[in-house]
């Protein structure tokens, strides 16, 4: 079970996401029980992750880049994957990272193998190309292609310490890639269950920030 520690990028610090109100964020360490910093990248050596996360919100919003913030993360973990706000796969030609592809900017009638996608859901798929109707018909596309992983990314769920797992049930039953669960986990049992549902991995932030789910947990 791969646990991803997420990092919100946004004005070049870590922020508290919260239900997708971006207006709403806040830095990180203003509430955190674990970093005294929202600087990506003390954060990064305070926790000390195996695998992160990063949305670089500046990018999905189409006002800035933290690309080079985010590549200085990389000696710092094993694994790092983000999403940028990539409109193209031309975007993603020669980055250091590991991509990942948002529903919410990304035109998913353009995907191809081997990437990670983000399904963004909030109040029904945020969906870049106006193509699908809903959450299934979006997985039922993406069954097409090999991918290394679709993410369940349930943005209006983001903070509130309660996961959306009857839409991540439903899209592990659906999909022929491996599917990784994000928003509202809130304990090592939601991780234990998510396993237990097929998932490949989570995305959790504020459960640790919260002292709920131990840092050892992303080690």
């Amino acid at each position: 079970m791969k646990v991803y520690f997420v990092m919100d990028i946004l004005n070049g610090e870590v922020v508290r996401a919260v239900r997708g109100e971006r207006q709403n964020y806040r830095p990180v360490h203003l509430t955190s029980r674990v970093v005294t910093s929202s600087d990506p990248l003390e954060v990064v050596s305070t926790l000390n992750p195996k695998r992160v996360y990063v949305a670089d919100l500046d990018a999905i919003m189409g006002r800035g880049s933290n690309v080079n913030t985010i590549t200085s993360m990389i000696p710092l973990c094993e694994e790092l994957i983000a999403d940028c706000g990539f409109r193209s796969v031309e975007d993603t030609v020669d980055l250091p990272f590991t991509p990942v592809l948002g529903s919410e900017t990304f035109d998913l009638r353009k995907i191809e193998d081997g990437f990670y996608v983000s399904l963004d859901v909030r109040d029904g798929l945020m969906d870049a190309s106006n193509s699908f109707n809903n959450v299934e018909e979006a997985v039922e596309w993406l069954n097409s292609f090999r991918l290394k992983g679709v993410i369940v990314l349930s943005i209006g769920n983001v903070g509130t310490l309660f996961p959306n797992f009857r839409l991540v049930e439903k899209v592990v039953g659906l999909s022929t890639n491996p599917v990784l669960a994000g928003g509202g986990i809130r304990s090592v049992e939601d991780i234990e269950r998510a396993e237990k549902m097929g998932c490949d991995g989570v995305l959790i932030a504020t459960a640790v920030h919260e002292g709920l789910i131990p840092p050892d947990v992303l080690r």
